[in-house]
């Protein structure tokens, strides 16, 4: 439709062209000369036109194959087992010589069925009495689980035991590698009681002058109104390591009394003091706190009696060679009557309870 309005447009034009000419000059052409002259161009420009528009293909794009590759199967071994769960964990406590149970309980994951020629092995460390083997009672298949137990007795003393095993197949081969059982047998405890003697030459007497007397085991003061404390030592090394402390008792019956220390100086207290070896820098000045024990009276010392603060103090020692002692009147020095009023001990004992 427009190739055929552009023609029409154009043979209006030329004729109008043609008529003007007409008017304006004589001679030339024809009327219908110029019109088919006209006509020819016309249509000629009409074609030019046409054969300059070139279509261009339409181009169609093709999917994308994408191959799928399908995941490679990794075939299931004919022997192999899946843990599931176990009795007896790690470090259970047992008695000497108790009885116990060990399961481990397993699933078979292989291609193969377990039959009664599979077993448990042992393979190292303590058997606890256990059997070198023990066969499967039934049958496993594929996908089914199964307990592998064996009767087992803690050793007789003290300690931590561990006992690996395996599982064969019915050629012997290994599959099941280092499944194990470990214990701790705890000894029950034994309660014990011991003497304990000071030490004669690992104490004495130190005054607050700078005199020391060692051997001397005096606390009070004396005849220049000097104090004067009084350093033992107890031997513990017989002590297991590993013992529970249970009671102190003191036994300072062995003494002899100068002067009323008692009525003068208040009461006699006893504290944990590392001093060994004696020396002028042990002697402790002022009213200090912390005693391990108490005596006000001679009735008092006297007596074997429990000291409880003691227990604590001993227990924190236990492992080393030595409990030693600072005794001293701590209210007052010195009654400052130019008189001895003091102890004087020998042969002093602690009488230790314990349990190991």
């Amino acid at each position: 439709m427009a190739t055929k309005t552009k023609v029409l447009s154009a043979w209006i034009v030329l004729s109008m062209f043609v008529l003007a000419c007409n008017f304006s000059f004589g001679g030339g052409p024809s009327e219908a000369e110029l019109l088919g002259t006209a006509v020819a161009q016309t249509v000629t420009a009409a074609a030019g036109t046409q054969a300059n528009q070139v279509l261009l293909p339409t181009t169609t794009i093709s999917p994308t194959i994408t191959q799928v590759i399908a995941p490679t199967s990794t075939p299931q071994p004919c022997n192999k087992a899946e843990f599931v769960s176990e009795t007896i964990p790690d470090d259970t406590s047992f008695n000497p010589n108790q009885s116990f149970t060990k399961t481990w309980r397993l699933r078979n994951v292989g291609t193969c069925t377990w039959n009664t020629n599979y077993k448990l092995v042992f393979f190292e460390g303590n058997q606890m009495n256990g059997p070198a083997t023990k066969n499967l009672t039934q049958s496993v298949a594929p996908g089914e689980q199964v307990d592998f137990s064996v009767d087992l007795k803690a050793p007789a003393s003290g300690g931590t035991y561990k006992g690996t095993w395996r599982v064969r197949d019915d050629n012997d081969q290994v599959f099941v590698f280092n499944i194990w059982v470990q214990i701790k047998v705890t000894a029950p405890l034994t309660e014990k009681t011991v003497t304990l003697n000071a030490v004669v030459n690992e104490g004495g007497s130190v005054y607050n002058n700078g005199d020391v007397f060692p051997e001397l085991y005096g606390v009070g003061d004396n005849t220049s109104n000097n104090d004067v404390q009084a350093f033992m030592a107890f031997d513990i090394s017989g002590i297991p390591s590993n013992a529970n402390i249970l009671e102190v008792k003191t036994d300072f019956s062995g003494y002899a009394t100068l002067g009323n220390p008692f009525g003068g100086l208040g009461c006699l207290r006893a504290y944990m003091q590392t001093y060994r070896p004696l020396d002028v820098g042990d002697y402790t000045g002022g009213s200090p706190l912390g005693a391990v024990a108490r005596w006000c009276n001679a009735g008092e010392l006297t007596a074997i009696s429990v000291q409880p603060d003691m227990k604590g103090s001993l227990q924190g020692r236990v492992g080393s060679n030595y409990f030693p002692l600072r005794m001293q009147f701590n209210q007052t020095k010195t009654d400052s009557d130019n008189a001895n009023d003091a102890i004087l001990f020998s042969n002093m004992k602690l009488i230790v309870k314990y349990e190991s």
